[in-house]
């Protein structure tokens, strides 16, 4: 995917990428001869929403190291002092209401047409790169297709349904671009029109939705979605949602799925063979807390919001390093619909339903010993 054929998005969040992407590629640089890299990306991705702080270091690296000596030498000394130092609280605060304004405003994320991963052949992007996929090291995260012949034509349209949540849906990222896990396993779908869905609320937070536009994620919302199977794309999504990553609790798997009818719903009515995508061990890379459970329950119906209280190795983000086995079951085959896009009967959807589901257990059950499998 050329970036010309890319989803435009505003400036502000094209330099924010940038910059984001350069803090990762020095953190690549520094960590790999450590051997640390892989738990500092594992790290990160359990800090996930608070991906803004290596924004904000750069910047004031970049205001201390560049700009000051310039600002000094272009007007006269001490002028960084005088116009930056004197005054870092309203440059700071003019930064975060300006990427607040843009996050409010922008609708890059209801754009379908070039949704894609945006890759580069940049060194840094490269290196950023590297360092994201060193995470897959530190979680030991496999592939295990339903058969050792397993294919699945990149040709063919797709919903892949991923569970559990847990705290972070680590499975997702491996659709996210070429040479993930999956792709390696099933060349041909990564990039090649596939897009993952997120919540409304991920676009709307500075520094997290950078993370969420820069791979190839669109809103969630009924509208988006269809208008991604009209374009032809596959998609990945967790459909427990917000609501599941509250339920979480090591050593166990608790899916809300038995009123989950939506993907269902959209794979019948767009002919999309649905790929069940399980991962295993997922639920246990953090310990989790029910304090509060009623009112972030309340919190998560009514206003969307999810609030999981957990902590990984240390009391810190970092997860505990269990293996994460993602199980791909064998694709749940759909009739071609007679008029694309016309929503099947609730019979229909609900049939369809229970048998998925019963397909999953059986996955569950097949590679999985003495762990509780819970449907909601």
């Amino acid at each position: 995917m050329t970036r010309n054929n890319l989803r435009p998005l505003p400036v502000l969040t094209e330099v924010n990428i940038c910059i984001i992407n350069f803090a990762f590629a020095i953190l690549h640089v520094v960590l790999r001869p450590t051997g640390l890299e892989s738990a500092v990306a594992a790290f990160c991705m359990g800090n996930l929403f608070g991906l803004i702080l290596p924004y904000l270091g750069i910047i004031v690296a970049f205001v201390h190291l560049c700009l000051g000596p310039t600002l000094d030498c272009i007007f006269y000394p001490e002028a960084y002092e005088t116009i930056i130092l004197d005054n870092k609280y309203l440059w700071l605060g003019s930064l975060y209401l300006l990427n607040v304004l843009v996050a409010l405003t922008d609708r890059s994320h209801l754009n379908v047409e070039g949704a894609d991963y945006r890759s580069s052949n940049s060194a840094v992007a490269k290196a950023a790169f590297d360092f994201w996929d060193s995470a897959h090291d530190y979680l030991q995260m496999t592939i295990v297709p339903w058969d050792e012949s397993a294919q699945l034509p990149p040709d063919r349209q797709y919903i892949f349904a991923c569970h559990p949540h847990g705290i972070h849906c680590t499975p997702l990222a491996l659709f996210h671009c070429k040479d993930s896990p999956f792709d390696k396993r099933f060349p041909g779908i990564c990039e090649n029109k596939l897009s993952g869905l997120a919540a409304s609320v991920l676009f709307k937070l500075p520094g997290v939705r950078e993370f969420f536009l820069f791979c190839p994620y669109i809103d969630a919302s009924r509208s988006v979605a269809e208008a991604a199977l009209k374009a032809n794309r596959s998609l990945f999504v967790c459909t427990g949602s917000g609501e599941e990553s509250l339920l979480t609790r090591q050593g166990e798997d608790i899916l809300v799925l038995s009123k989950r009818k939506g993907f269902i719903r959209l794979a019948l009515a767009y002919g999309c063979d649905i790929v069940p995508v399980f991962g295993v061990g997922n639920s246990d890379l953090f310990a989790t807390y029910s304090v509060a459970i009623g009112i972030r329950m309340w919190l998560q119906k009514r206003l969307h919001i999810s609030i999981p209280i957990f902590h990984g190795r240390y009391l810190t983000p970092l997860p505990y390093r269990f293996p994460v086995r993602v199980l791909i079951g064998e694709p749940l085959s759909v009739p071609e619909p007679k008029v694309r896009g016309k929503m099947p009967d609730d019979a229909v959807v609900e049939e369809y339903l229970k048998t998925y589901i019963e397909r999953l257990k059986e996955l569950h059950k097949n590679h999985t010993e003495g762990r509780n499998l819970k449907i909601i």
